[in-house]
């Protein structure tokens, strides 16, 4: 069966969460409840969507030690992936939940280099993919060693095939992509604020109705002038959209999360599996809130196991 959608992750990782009664520094801490798997953007959503029965290819790249490990553990998840070889280690990020304080801290490890026919190999091959499938979602930073311009080529490349384009990056990737438009954009209210703001130093936790008015206008810009629909999550704060002329919000249900890491995932791949069947902006932002709450009651980062979806 042909894929309908295309995940792109140009930064995978393998993630430990770690589950702590508490969390003190300098000293010891064990842990009997642990959970060691696939993760990143590109990996997260990639799950979820295989968890919506939506028929998927994960395009990702990887080398060294891990690189048979990675590949099997996205095959027990069920994940239909092409790993372009990297010749780079893939990175290792640890999340630990402390239950004292209800806290997830994450420990990143910055990506190693690719080598230096990377950045080809991974262009041949989402080249043989993007005639296949109907939506692109492009998820995440890239590893150093990718062109700059790798991203912004590979949503010109969907839009001028006609390919929906879920475009969840941040910085110059989001800025250099726009003239291409993308369908949709999904950074959260920081990035978005960093991106187009970098100038103000607004804050994300900043809810004035300067900050808001600001950002809305943005959003109602990118609509106007490009076609490009702009959605924001703002963690446990109602959703902003852009629906025709108009900013409109959507309520995230308040729970007391199990592990939140991943969510911000899940939700873009709700929004991608709901652009796919050709729903409306404000279905996909509920499938999405759906799916991102249904993450966040898991200890696994990007899946929505155990969660009601409405689809």
């Amino acid at each position: 069966m042909r894929p309908n959608i295309l995940v792109v992750g140009l930064n995978p990782v393998m993630q430990k969460t770690i589950v702590l009664e508490h969390l003190w520094e300098n000293e010891v801490n064990r842990s009997s409840t642990y959970i060691f798997s696939v993760a990143g953007k590109g990996g997260n959503t990639s799950r979820v969507l295989t968890e919506l029965n939506a028929n998927i290819i994960h395009l990702t790249h990887g080398g060294g030690i891990f690189k048979e490990t990675f590949r099997s553990m996205l095959e027990n998840d069920g994940i239909h992936t092409e790993i372009v070889d990297s010749g780079s280690e893939i990175r290792l990020c640890y999340t630990l939940i402390n239950k004292e304080r209800n806290t997830a801290t994450e420990i990143v490890e910055e990506a190693l280099p690719i080598d230096t026919e990377t950045d080809a190999r991974m262009r041949k091959a989402y080249l043989a993919w993007i005639d296949m499938v109907k939506v692109v979602a492009i998820c995440g930073t890239k590893a150093t060693g990718y062109s700059s311009d790798i991203i912004p080529w590979m949503v010109k490349t969907a839009t001028e095939n006609n390919k929906k384009v879920v475009l969840d990056v941040k910085g110059n990737d989001l800025i250099d992509s726009i003239g291409f438009k993308p369908t949709v954009i999904k950074p959260n209210l920081k990035e978005f604020i960093d991106t187009f703001f970098p100038q103000d130093s607004i804050k994300e936790q900043d809810e004035s109705s300067v900050v808001l008015d600001a950002v809305k206008q943005k959003m109602l810009d990118l609509k106007k002038d490009v076609g490009i629909t702009t959605v924001l999550t703002r963690g446990a704060r109602p959703v902003l959209f852009c629906e025709e002329k108009a900013i409109k919000e959507s309520a995230v249900d308040k729970v007391i999360p199990v592990n939140t890491i991943g969510s911000g995932d899940a939700f873009t791949a709700g929004i991608s599996f709901a652009l796919s069947e050709n729903r409306s902006i404000a279905d996909c932002v509920n499938i999405g809130i759906a799916c991102g709450k249904a993450n966040a009651m898991n200890l696994q980062p990007g899946t929505i196991k155990g969660g009601t979806i409405p689809l």
